[in-house]
C-alpha cells in the first residue's frame, strides 16, 4: 500500500527538557552545527567539549535547555536540535518590583532535522516561560533568523533586539 501522505515518512521527533546526563549530546551538535555552516574545519578547538562540559554543569541550573530528537532506526534517539534560555531575575529599584525575563541563547538545528524542529523547541520555551511568569523573552537573532523570531510573534525592540512579551507576569519594558 503506498500514501501520499508526506508526514507517513517523516521521522518521530520529540522535544523534552534537557539534563545533566545529556551535556556531551548537546556539545556535539553544537560542534556538528559550527562545521556544517563552515565557521570551524571539523576538528577546529579540541578542548571545546572539556570547555563546554564545565559550562554545563555550572550553568544548567539557571539556564533552560530544550533538545529535539529524532528516532533512529537503529540506536534509539538522535539529537538534531536544541534551544536554550537564560533565566534572569531583575533587580528591583523603586517603583518598579524586580521581574523575570528570559533570554533566549542560541537556537542549532542541524540541517538534517526534520522540517519544524526550530518551531517546536521555540514553542517549548515560550510554554516554559509562561510557566514559570516570565515578562518577556528577548533575543538577538541573526539576520538570516529574524523573520523566523517575528513570525513567532517576536517584535523589534530597537537595535537588533527583538521582544516577545509573554503575559508571564505583571510589569513592562526592563
Amino acid at each position: 500500500m503506498t500514501t501520499d501522505d508526506p508526514s507517513a515518512d517523516a521521522p518521530e521527533v520529540r522535544v523534552r527538557r534537557a539534563g545533566v546526563p545529556d551535556g556531551d549530546a548537546v556539545a556535539a551538535l553544537r560542534r556538528a552545527w559550527v562545521e556544517q555552516r563552515g565557521r570551524v574545519r571539523p576538528g577546529t578547538d579540541p578542548g571545546f567539549e572539556h570547555g563546554f562540559a564545565t559550562w554545563w554543569r555550572a550553568e544548567l541550573s539557571h539556564h533552560a535547555v530544550w533538545v529535539a530528537e529524532v528516532r533512529a532506526e537503529t540506536d534509539g534517539w538522535r539529537v538534531v536540535g536544541s534551544l536554550d534560555v537564560a533565566e534572569v531575575a531583575a533587580m528591583p529599584a523603586p517603583g518598579r518590583p524586580g521581574e523575570r525575563w528570559g533570554y533566549v541563547g542560541s537556537l542549532v538545528a542541524l540541517g538534517a532535522a526534520p522540517r519544524g524542529v526550530p518551531r517546536r523547541l521555540l514553542g517549548a520555551a515560550v510554554a516554559h516561560a509562561r510557566d514559570r511568569g516570565l515578562v518577556r523573552l528577548v533575543l538577538r537573532p541573526s539576520p538570516a533568523g529574524a523573520a523566523f523570531y517575528q513570525a513567532a510573534g517576536f517584535t523589534p525592540a530597537g537595535d537588533e533586539i527583538v521582544v516577545l512579551p509573554t503575559a508571564g507576569g505583571q510589569g513592562g519594558t526592563a
